[in-house]
């Protein structure tokens, strides 16, 4: 743009310095004076007017342009200043962080699920009869309470037995009848066996009685040879053979009669045997009634002990849902063995140990391969609510104990696997019956670098953490994870014990920036 420079000066005879406005337009290349009578004359002149009023107007305005110009370039100056310094000041000021440091301690993974508290030594203890309840213990001049503590052996309750008193009567009659009977059988059989002894004796003389007419006729049958030879000789007569031959035939005679005698003590011995069959038989008979008579009365005696309830070992009472004079039925009880909490509100009396409880519970088949026996458990309230860091685990624990046995079978139902923990500490705060949770530490590990779960964060799915050292810069580290816990994490790579981590205020810090550390605690849950 080409410049157009316009010089007035006043007609005074004092000459002031002219003005000069520079003003936008293109450069003449020369001036021509106009004829004085020409209409472009006077139009130089009224032009000519009009600049020397404008140029009388422009001297007082000068001041007031300057000073409009001075403060709007003041203006302009500090705006640029002050946000050249926000400009600074956002750049250097750090980040506030929160920061906690890593320790060494011990560490668990956790695995849980509903559970069950039950008494190690325990027992429900009821009648089996129906029955109007005649008979509670009496405790300090009143009747039986839960809570009390009993003795093995003292009787607790009773129902009216009158009727199965009478029948432990009658039983026992019956066995005193049957056992008379036997007396008479056994005595039958003693004196069989005695007739049979008489018989063999009988038979052992005869026998001898024989033997000797044997003797007697082989003599006398030689005899009668000989003398038979002497009468042909001639040298005896024949009276004499004939006396010698009688002898020989009565000895014949007498052997026939032995042989008959022993055949008759043989055949007595066969019937006093028979009699002392017929006899064990009788008594084998009445053995067996005293069997039965004796099994009656026991079958009595037992339906007599099912009207009272004894205290089977010393424990406390934990429950008692009966009172003297009520009316109890089986039936009562049977038809809640479905619902182990209803059976507990309705089983007369149940007794335990209070010194010994264990949980069991079913924990998911995926967790079989990690639970095993001895590893450490806690026991907490039956509630969904999530474990923060001001209200830890090992705070909300009721109780405290051990892995006592695992089921090695799944079962098919709800895929899940039995898990029975014994209890060490923390009886008191446990019920009978109780619902709880159940912890099991699945892993466990000593003297780790612990830090809070929010200290960890990750990007591309790999683990780092934000280390701020002693001048407040921050290094972004790679590391490597191990044991998960609820709100700590164990760090194997990268983090040493003491070093301070970043846990609130990670989002927008980079590897090497400052920040102002905001101090917070943080204590491992296992550590020591």
């Amino acid at each position: 743009m080409s410049q157009e420079t316009v010089s007035s000066f006043d007609s005074d005879a004092t000459q002031e310095p002219a003005v000069e406005f520079v003003l936008a337009g293109p450069a003449p290349e020369s001036v021509e004076m106009p004829n004085p009578n020409s209409s472009e004359v006077k139009q130089s002149e009224l032009s000519q007017n009009r600049r020397q009023n404008h140029r009388r107007f422009s001297w007082w305005m000068l001041p007031v342009l300057g000073l409009v110009l001075a403060v709007g370039g003041l203006s302009v100056y500090r705006l640029q200043s002050k946000n050249s310094e926000v400009a600074t000041v956002a750049e250097r000021a750090p980040l506030s962080v929160r920061t906690v440091a890593a320790e060494e301690g011990n560490i668990q993974s956790w695995v849980s699920s509903e559970g069950t508290v039950q008494a190690v030594r325990f027992k429900h203890l009821a009648f089996d009869v129906d029955g109007d309840i005649t008979y509670l213990a009496n405790k300090d001049g009143r009747s039986l309470r839960a809570g009390d503590s009993v003795q093995q052996g003292e009787l607790l309750a009773r129902i009216d037995d009158r009727k199965l008193q009478a029948d432990v009567i009658q039983a026992e009659s019956a066995v005193n009848e049957v056992r008379r009977q036997r007396g008479a059988a056994a005595a039958s059989v003693a004196q069989a066996e005695a007739g049979v002894a008489s018989a063999r004796a009988q038979v052992a003389q005869a026998e001898a009685q024989r033997s000797q007419a044997v003797s007697s006729r082989a003599l006398a049958q030689t005899e009668s040879e000989r003398y038979r030879t002497l009468f042909e000789q001639g040298a005896i007569s024949n009276s004499d053979l004939d006396n010698r031959v009688n002898t020989f035939q009565d000895a014949g005679a007498q052997s026939q009669a032995a042989d008959a005698q022993v055949s008759s003590a043989q055949a007595q011995v066969s019937t006093a045997q028979s009699q002392v069959v017929a006899a064990e038989q009788q008594l084998r008979a009445i053995d067996s009634q005293i069997d039965t008579a004796l099994a009656r009365l026991e079958q009595a005696k037992i339906a007599l002990e099912g009207t009272q309830i004894y205290a089977p070992f010393d424990g406390i009472v934990a429950y008692l849902n009966i009172r003297e004079g009520e009316y109890y039925s089986l039936q009562s009880v049977s038809s809640q063995l479905g619902n182990y909490q209803e059976l507990l509100n309705r089983v007369p009396i149940v007794v335990i140990n209070p010194s010994d409880f264990e949980v069991t519970a079913q924990l998911p088949a995926s967790a079989g391969g990690r639970i095993k026996s001895g590893q450490t458990t806690l026991v907490t309230p039956n509630t969904a609510q999530l474990v923060s860091a001001s209200n830890n685990l090992t705070e909300r624990a009721e109780a405290r104990g051990d892995v006592y046995s695992v089921t090695p079978a799944v079962s098919p139902g709800n895929r899940s696997i039995d898990v029975t923990a014994r209890i060490n500490s923390g009886f008191a705060n446990l019920q009978h019956g109780e619902s709880v949770t159940l912890w099991v530490a699945a892993e466990e590990k000593e003297d780790a670098v612990i830090v809070p779960v929010n200290a960890v964060a990750f990007r591309n799915q790999v683990p780092y953490v934000f280390v701020v050292n002693e001048e407040n810069i921050v290094e972004q580290r790679e590391v490597t994870l191990g044991v998960e816990g609820l709100n700590e994490r164990e760090i194997l790579d990268g983090v040493q014990p003491g070093e301070q981590l970043v846990t609130e205020g990670q989002n927008g810090l980079v590897n090497g920036a400052e920040v102002r550390v905001v101090e917070s605690g943080f204590t491992a849950m296992g550590g020591k």
